[in-house]
């Protein structure tokens, strides 16, 4: 073999393996990067004690597993200041890892937080009037524990009555995990705990806040209340998605 050729064939080895190494440095800071530990250096603890204070937490214990949530009244609402942490067929662990669900609590599909059959995924609860019309009570439970329920688009609204038009939502973001530290003025106490498609990937840990509405929206979607670093909004998502259930004090 010319000497030559062999010399070409070890510098492009030399150049791969440069270039691999230098991907591989690339993807470990851009990872590192994006977790919620890099994204901001206020402690977990630190802002949540500075709430309990600020605020006056109520608190509430699930009869059905013992978990122990803050509360907290917003007008004339009153939420839980954490997000659900109950275990339920239908419900994941933020980010996969188990680890997550203590402060970010558990992601559900929209069935799994209504408490109704998976069958209603692709069809309307329509289907059965008598689940139906169960749905249509302002306290309709899901999977919220006794004396709570999930919110309904008005109720959602109505919670953004008590922040500025303008706002890119940092009345409701926690000031620790978000990148973007919110100014959490009304002691909602919003995380980032992303959400999870029905093919089993996790997006935006630590970048952003989705709950569902108990409202479906057409035949295979349903209404949720989203919180990111830059705005609010309330719009219409597959409900095979799973994401955080905030609940609501029966009025």
């Amino acid at each position: 073999m010319h000497i030559s050729f062999i010399a070409f064939i070890i510098l492009a080895i030399v150049v791969v393996a440069i270039a691999a190494y230098r991907m591989g440095v690339h993807v470990a800071k851009a990872t590192k990067q994006a977790s919620p530990e890099a994204q901001n250096k206020i402690p977990y603890e630190k802002c949540l004690e500075k709430n309990k204070k600020a605020f006056k937490y109520g608190t509430f214990t699930d009869a059905r597993d013992g978990e122990t949530y803050q509360t907290v009244k917003i007008g004339d609402q009153v939420w839980m200041a954490e997000n659900l942490r109950f275990k339920a067929e239908g419900s994941f662990a933020p980010n996969n890892e188990e680890s997550n669900v203590k402060k970010f609590g558990r992601l559900y599909t929209w069935t799994s937080a209504l408490d109704i059959p998976a069958d209603f995924v692709n069809e309307s609860p329509a289907k059965d009037l008598a689940m139906y019309e169960k749905m249509k009570d302002k306290n309709f439970q899901g999977i919220a524990p006794e004396g709570w329920h999930i919110p309904s688009n008005k109720e959602w609204e109505q919670l953004m009555e008590n922040i500025d038009a303008k706002s890119d939502g940092s009345e409701l973001r926690s000031v620790c995990i978000w990148q973007k530290p919110g100014k959490d003025t009304l002691g909602f106490f919003a995380l980032p705990a992303g959400y999870r498609f029905d093919n089993g990937t996790f997006h935006h840990f630590g970048k952003r806040a989705r709950f569902w509405s108990k409202e479906e929206y057409g035949k295979s979607n349903a209404y949720r209340m989203s919180i990111s670093e830059n705005s609010t909004d309330i719009e219409g998502i597959y409900r095979s998605d799973a994401l955080s259930v905030r609940c609501v004090k029966n009025a």
